[in-house]
């Protein structure tokens, strides 16, 4: 047992000293269950839920089920290692805080990303910013499929106008990891764009989502054949633009 303990309090140090850079998937996950299981050698344990699941990710991905058909994960630690992504999720989001300011592309982008973390149905959200462009809402219109679902865009136009907003963000999630705009993202994005003009409200963008990355329809050029530049999209803000 002593060998144990000071094998586990060598890895903590070394977790600490380099935040995890160089650690194999199983020394990982071996620090991660140590804090459920504090007094037994998980060793063996880690090597064998990365061999199941293949990966680190794999085995945060894995249902509490899935996990407790390994020999040695209890309930406790499957609902521990369950929750975890959701618990990322949620600082994803709450770092933004309540009221950010989106302007530029990448920042609309982030923001929206972090919104849909873990996100696994397809959601319509509109995020509504005042002149400044400071978030004052977001609200998920609808789930289901965008290009099926039906869009009524008076549901938009009230949004916007019960949140006083001065430019929206329209923004959903594709489930499948493609952020490739269909057919219907366009023809949806332009319906909204002209219902909103006609209140004096600016669409800004449609952000596709689609896990850690994202698509500007604004920035493809999708939105009547031009880019709309409410937002600096096109300034040195983001760098690596050309």
């Amino acid at each position: 047992m002593t060998v144990h303990r000071g094998h586990r309090k060598r890895l903590r140090a070394r977790a600490i000293k380099t935040e995890l850079k160089g650690f194999e998937p199983h020394e990982a996950m071996e620090i991660l269950i140590s804090y459920v299981i504090p007094r037994r050698d998980v060793n063996a344990l880690a090597h064998a839920l990365i061999d199941r699941f293949g990966s680190y990710a794999g085995v945060l991905d894995a249902s509490a089920e899935e996990l407790m058909e390994i020999k040695g994960i209890g309930e406790r630690t499957a609902a521990f290692l369950t929750g975890l992504p959701d618990a990322f999720a949620y600082y994803q989001r709450d770092r933004w805080g309540e009221k950010p300011k989106l302007t530029t592309r990448r920042e609309a982008g982030e923001f929206c990303t972090a919104m849909f973390a873990r996100q696994r149905v397809e959601e319509l959200m509109l995020v509504c910013l005042d002149a400044h462009k400071q978030v004052l809402a977001t609200e998920t219109l609808m789930r289901g499929t965008v290009n099926e679902a039906p869009v009524y865009t008076r549901t938009v136009v009230e949004c916007a106008l019960r949140h006083h907003a001065q430019a929206v963000l329209l923004a959903h999630n594709h489930p499948s990891g493609i952020t490739t705009p269909s057919e219907g993202d366009v023809a949806v994005s332009m319906q909204i764009k002209h219902a909103l003009e006609t209140v004096e409200v600016e669409f800004l963008d449609h952000i596709v989502v689609a896990g850690s990355a994202f698509a500007s329809l604004t920035d493809m050029g999708l939105m009547g054949g031009q880019r709309i530049q409410v937002l600096p999209f096109d300034c040195a803000a983001d760098s690596d633009d050309p």
